[in-house]
């Protein structure tokens, strides 16, 4: 249902506009459906275009037994508020009780579509023969629900361990490195000296430096040592900009302009460019996701080298000083819609790191494959074709523990896997592009990236035709189908609905906190994959950049600009609530107890104590 308020409403006007259009001239609506389309389109000033359709008499109601109402029932939550829906059988009917009120009977009368005696009405939605949610109508007011994930455990019944503080060897150790997408290994953990909880960028109050960037690129900043990269797309006369909040549309962008696609390192301390290298200069061969850049995906360093992908300019691989080892084409990366190729959405998998290679994941139409190329001077360490639906997901590496080798038999040291998250998830021998297992189902289209702990790969995704979080054993083999929510062996433990779309996980002192696209955040305990909270950010917000941690803390980045710094535990607590200023659709980076923030155009770093400054780097 459109028009329910909040991001997007003028797009989604124009939207029903549009189909409004199309449905006058292409015959009469069924008349109650008529009913309802003039009261939508009377709130969205469309009123006049809608007086002139006509209608035809509806089809008779569908008549449903207990098992075909089986679909419908469920618990649903509020997409943008609390409302809560219980819809239950009983007696062969359907009876719907919102919040605290009594349950109603409601009657079907057409596809996904009942009423109450009333005049309450849900309109039931839902991709690939799945019930995702429902619309509640009650004359002209509107609500969303979706359905309920995560009901949190009554803490009484909650098993005794102690999470925090951490371990003696968890304090000691200093984050400095934060060598790619999300630290080491993707694990969003910056441990080690404090990093702020309070900050004004409009005072400079703990802003050490910021400083402006070229251009448009929602990667991540990484560091080695002293030193920060980033990586940009700078179009040639025109102003780039990302759309920010939850507008529901698929959009592209084509800028047919030619473009520069860079690489820029800082001074971590006090934000000096030190240089700009160019990558390569061409008009894009693939439009961009009007959220997306033409540099989505973040870089990764090793101290000596640093590697950098691009839609149309490639892989490059540099030295700490700037200068190119060698460079690949790898053509447009195309990454679209899994239902539609002409449907173009940049390219988002970022490259890591195994020994002496660097391995990428790309899931784009036209033969994907995952492979690895040596650090050294670029040469193919090994590709394996991949058939899965495009995606975004960057994979992670589950290191196989020393002496614990189990059915790996003579592959000696060799019993890392590498976990790749897609519409099918896998796990590969690192060294060889080998595929040991693959398990499903999993949405269609992925995002998240895996994150790993205590020989379990945590893998969540947001997407129909299920919407798991899996605890995933190390160790598989063979092609597995499992059903989430139900015990399995490979599983520690999973949930059917509860994987967020966008922002990939964050396991942090035995919890596993998933962020949802819609502004709520589930804290589950690891160990069990009980829910201990359900929690809506206080001001909203539209997430699509990851959480990461640092001292007991949390930072959660929205794309309006919003970061909340949350207190890590089993309970939900906001310390702060800040707001940047711009978009944050990258995730933040943590270095030595500074907090660094990418911006589609400009850096922030973020730190306590005297030497913080507030004055902006010069370039």
């Amino acid at each position: 249902m459109l028009f329910s308020g909040g991001e997007g409403r003028e797009e989604q006007r124009q939207e029903l506009l549009e189909l409004a259009r199309a449905a006058v001239r292409s015959g009469p609506f069924h008349a109650s459906e008529l009913v309802r389309l003039r009261a939508v389109a009377a709130e969205a000033g469309l009123a006049e275009l809608l007086s002139r359709a006509t209608s035809r008499p509806d089809p008779p109601p569908p008549v449903l037994s207990s098992e075909q109402l089986e679909p419908y029932a469920g618990e649903y939550e509020g997409w943008s508020d609390d409302t809560r829906v219980a819809a239950t059988i009983e007696d062969g009917r359907l009876l719907l009780a919102v919040g605290d009120q009594a349950p109603v009977p409601v009657e079907a009368v057409a596809d996904n579509r009942f009423r109450s005696a009333d005049g309450l009405e849900a309109f039931y939605f839902g991709r690939f023969g799945t019930i995702e949610g429902l619309t509640l109508v009650r004359g002209r007011q509107q609500t969303a629900l979706r359905r309920s994930v995560a009901e949190p455990v009554d803490p009484a019944s909650r098993p005794d361990r102690p999470r925090s503080p951490p371990s003696a060897t968890a304090t000691a150790r200093e984050t400095v490195h934060w060598p790619g997408f999300r630290g080491v290994n993707g694990d969003g953990i910056g441990d080690g000296e404090d990093a702020p909880v309070h900050w004004d960028v409009g005072t400079g109050e703990n802003v050490a430096w910021t400083a402006e960037l070229p251009g448009l690129g929602n990667s991540s900043p990484v560091i080695w040592g002293d030193r920060l990269y980033v990586t940009t797309a700078v179009a040639t006369g025109i102003e780039q900009e990302v759309v920010t909040g939850d507008t529901g549309s698929a959009a592209d962008i084509e800028e047919a302009v030619e473009h520069s696609w860079q690489v820029l390192a800082f001074d971590k301390r006090s934000g000096e460019r030190l240089w700009t290298t160019e990558i390569g200069r061409a008009v894009p061969l693939t439009r961009r996701h009007f959220k997306g850049s033409q540099a989505n995906s973040t870089p990764v360093t090793d101290g000596e080298h640093l590697v950098v992908v691009f839609p149309t300019a490639g892989m490059a691989c540099l030295d700490r000083d700037g200068r190119i080892l060698w460079r690949h084409d790898l053509g447009p990366l195309n990454a679209s819609s899994f239902f539609d190729p002409d449907d173009q959405w940049g390219f988002a998998s970022s490259p890591v790191l195994y020994r002496d290679t660097v391995i990428l994941q790309v899931d784009v139409y036209g033969g994907g494959y995952l492979a690895a190329w040596r650090l050294e001077d670029g040469e193919p360490a090994w590709k394996t074709p991949r058939t899965v639906a495009p995606s975004w997901s960057t994979p992670s590496l589950l290191r196989a523990e020393r002496g614990d080798r189990g059915d790996r038999g003579d592959r000696g040291d060799r019993g890392d896997e590498l976990i790749v998250n897609a519409s099918r998830i896998q796990g590969y021998d690192p060294a060889t592009g080998e595929e040991l297992w693959s398990l499903g189902p999993n949405s269609e289209l992925v995002i998240a990236r895996p994150v790993i702990g205590d020989g379990v790969a945590y893998v969540s995704a947001g997407y129909p035709p299920v919407k798991p979080v899996y605890a995933i054993r190390a160790g598989l083999r063979g092609d597995l189908e499992v059903t989430p929510g139900e015990e399995h062996g490979a599983l520690l433990w999973s949930h059917r609905i509860g994987g967020a779309y966008m922002p990939s996980p964050l396991l942090y002192r035995g919890l596993l906190y998933v962020v949802h696209h819609n502004g709520r955040i589930v804290a589950y305990d690891a160990a069990t994959g009980d829910a201990l909270y359900k929690q809506r950010f206080s001001k909203g917000g539209t997430f699509t950049g990851s959480a990461v941690a640092n001292n007991g803390r949390l930072y959660v980045p929205t794309e309006q600009g919003l970061l909340y710094v949350l207190e890590a535990g089993a309970e939900y607590r906001e310390l702060a609530v800040h707001e940047i200023g711009e978009p944050l659709m990258a995730s933040p980076a943590i270095s030595e107890g500074t907090l660094y923030l990418r911006t589609p155009s400009r850096l922030y770093a973020v730190r306590a104590g005297p030497r913080s400054t507030g004055r902006p780097a010069g370039d």
